[in-house]
Parts: C-alpha cells; structure tokens; sequence
C-alpha cells in the first residue's frame, strides 16, 4: 500500500490532541527495514514527545510510539541476519503507533517460537530497560533483596519477574490489593502497600531489619524518599523514572552512613536517544539483552509480560490509562487489520 493509518502529532501538546491520519509510506534506506506493526507499546515517554519536552525532538507531523511488534515487509540493502516475513520487536525513535513503520536494523529482534506477537511489543524497551538495569547497573546477585515499586505497571511487572528469575527475593510495592495479588501470581515474595509513611518499618520487618539490596524505582517522589530509609547497607537505588509526578532529592547524609549508591539509568542513551546517537556502539549489548529476555520466555523461564490491549480506535483510553497509572502490566495497542 502506499500510505496506512498512524496516529499523528501535528503539534506539541497534550496528547488528547493526537489524531488518527493516511500517512505516506516512507522510503526504505540503506540498512533500514520496513516493518508492518500488529502491536504497540504505549509508556510513560509519549506524553514527554507529544509535549516535546524529550531531549530528542521529532520533526513534526510524526507518529508517536517506540516499541512494536509485527512483521517484516521489506529489507534494504545493508541489513544481515532479517528477512521479509519474518516475527520481530523493535524499539524505535518513534512511529510505533502506526500501521507501517521503517527503522534500522540495530534495535530490530528476532522473536522466536514461544513468545507471542500479542505480548512482544512489551519486550524491546520495557524489558530491555529492565533486564540491563537490575544487570548493568544494579549488579543484582542471587540471595539478595531487590524492592520493587510500581509492582503492577510496565517497568514494575518486568521487574518483579526478572528480578525473580536472576535469583533476588522480591519485595513489591502496588496501590490496590489486585495489583499486589497480580505481582505474587508474576514472582514478587512479598507485596505491600505502596504507603510511603509505612514503607521503612515493613521492608525491615521483612528483612530481619537488614533492609533491601537493591531498589528498583520509575515511581520517584515519596517512595524514593522512604525507599531511603529501608536500604541496607552497600544498596543500590536504580532511579528509572518519575510516574509518580516528583523527582526525588537525595540527602546526601544517608547515602554516607549506609555507603548507599543512587544509580540513574537511561536505556534510551543506548538505543539512539541520547544527545549523540550511540546506538551503533552499544548494538552487541542490547542484542545480548534483549535476547536474554526473549529466549528466558521462549524457554519458560519467565513468564510472558503481563499485557493490557486496547484496539486501535480506543488509542486515547490507553494512553489515558497508562499516564493515569491505571494499567496492568504493559499496555498495548493493537494495529491488527
């Protein structure tokens, strides 16, 4: 075909204001592939683009959405190892919310027997972000205690089942009973309240008063402040977010008495979204990662992600539902014909 529907940001802004066009088909550049999109990762980033308050602006009109699942429909010049036809998830700078998208072949993978098309579109970034943080940056060892907030959202649920598959006791946090049933039926030991003002005396009473080894956070505010006071000593803090609307202030004081770390990590800096695009550079270690992660699903290891889906036609309600901190696991769009 020579154009398909995406979803469009004609201008910055809320991302009520997003609309649904024909879009012409973009050419296919050396080491490209052009790729027809059956499912979409919706995350937090969205309204960052949309609002264009992301470090990486993109020339407007374009297509939001950076994590997709479908098929191969063409392959350029340049590009090893892809083929027409074939299952994969990418992550993209953006285009995902639409039904063809053209990216490069760096942050294209295969997807193997076992993991299914509907719950890949989680994978790319998602789990990508998550495996390399606890792994990358965290170090997370078997035996240790990893505390898990958000326990019930995207990067939460990919946490809590990594976390349980690298060998770590899993601690979550989730604001409802639901989200903290959904998080023991997905590996987390022990589920509690997400109460900033009870946090630090549960993880203690759970860990003999020893504490977490690792924290793993895209919440922020109050549960990072608490978070701080319910660490042992040597923790790691991994700052991946701020759903929870406040980028926390570290005190110095505590991190000195307990030789605390606070980590940020950015996995964008690594797929091409930094101020330099380094994606090239890091492609042996992405692949590595997110192939860990497919092949721990294929084989049964770890669960599949745990998936809202919304149809295409109802994008808002799941854009609604991801910026409103509603969802339940990773939501999708579904761009199925």
């Amino acid at each position: 075909m020579s154009d398909y529907r995406a979803l469009v940001c004609s201008r910055l802004g809320h991302w009520s204001g997003l609309a649904v066009e024909r879009v012409a088909r973009a050419p296919l550049q050396r080491g490209q592939v052009r790729l027809r999109v059956r499912h979409a990762g919706v995350g937090f980033a969205v309204s960052l683009f949309v609002s264009g308050q992301y470090q990486r602006k993109p020339p407007l009109p374009f297509t939001p959405g950076t994590e997709a699942a479908g098929e191969i429909l063409e392959v350029a010049a340049g590009v090893d190892g892809l083929r027409v036809g074939q299952r994969v998830v990418a992550a993209l700078d953006w285009g995902a919310f639409g039904e063809e998208v053209v990216v490069g072949a760096e942050t294209v993978y295969p997807l193997p027997d076992g993991v299914a098309l509907g719950s890949a579109a989680a994978l790319p970034i998602t789990y990508g972000t998550t495996w390399a943080a606890l792994e990358w940056r965290a170090r997370l060892q078997p035996g240790e205690t990893l505390l898990v907030h958000g326990a019930s959202g995207g990067l939460g649920m990919a946490a809590v089942q990594i976390g349980r598959l690298m060998g770590a006791r899993v601690i979550a946090t989730a604001s409802s009973d639901g989200k903290r049933a959904l998080a023991l039926a997905n590996g987390a030991h022990h589920a509690l309240p997400a109460d900033a003002g009870a946090l630090a005396a549960a993880v203690k009473d759970l860990c003999g008063g020893a504490g977490a080894d690792v924290v793993f956070d895209p919440v922020g505010g109050d549960l990072f402040d608490a978070s701080l006071r319910c660490v042992a000593n040597h923790a790691r803090m991994l700052v991946i977010g701020f759903a929870g609307g406040r980028a926390a202030q570290v005190p110095s004081n505590l991190l000195l008495v307990k030789n605390v770390s606070v980590i940020g990590f950015n996995y964008g800096q690594y797929i091409g979204w930094g101020l330099r695009d380094e994606r090239k550079l890091h492609a042996p270690a992405v692949q590595a990662v997110v192939g860990q992660v497919l092949a721990a699903i294929a084989d049964g290891r770890m669960p599949p992600p745990v998936t809202q889906h919304f149809p295409f036609e109802r994008w808002l309600e799941a854009i609604d539902t991801t910026m409103a901190r509603r969802s339940l696991g990773k939501v999708v769009l579904d761009l199925e014909a």
